[in-house]
């Protein structure tokens, strides 16, 4: 399930996924996909508050939780792939 966040959220979660450089139509976990997008509306709620070089590297930790994301997406379909065949031969 996708929560909704604000749009200035969205742009944070946007230039998250431009830095880890990820494909546009991945589909990412539900649990690091809820962290990325609760760290998006904090940066953007805090937006003039929190130093830019901070900022950055928060930005930075978004990119790798999308990441996570995309990781845990990847062992969970090998996963399935594992069990679907198993699964077959018993």
């Amino acid at each position: 399930m996708t929560k909704f966040v604000t749009e200035e959220a969205a742009e944070f979660l946007s230039l998250m996924q431009e830095e880890t450089r990820l494909p546009a139509d991945w589909d990412v976990s539900g649990f690091w996909l809820a962290h990325a997008q609760q760290l998006a509306q904090f940066l953007a709620d805090q937006r003039g508050r929190i130093p830019f070089a901070d900022a950055a590297m928060l930005v930075g930790l978004g990119g790798m939780i999308v990441e996570m994301a995309k990781r845990e997406r990847e062992a969970t379909d090998a996963a399935a792939c594992l069990f679907d065949r198993s699964g077959g031969d018993a």
